[in-house]
């Protein structure tokens, strides 16, 4: 279960899953501050990073 980096509120299932290079990754859009952002796994399943999308700026390190 994913927490938003705005908000912190707990987000329960990815709006879609994929595996970029050596990351699994999971999107999300947070149901109540609607920011869109992005968790990075490694191939252990360990949380490696997360992105969140700014306007204007496209997804940046949250």
């Amino acid at each position: 279960m994913a927490k938003c980096p705005n908000c912190k509120k707990e987000n329960p299932k990815p709006a879609k899953t994929w595996k970029y290079g050596k990351f699994k990754v999971q999107a999300y859009t947070c149901n109540n501050c609607k920011t869109q952002y992005r968790e990075y796994y490694n191939k252990n399943g360990k949380h490696s990073f997360s992105l969140k999308l700014q306007k204007g700026k496209g997804y940046i390190r949250a």
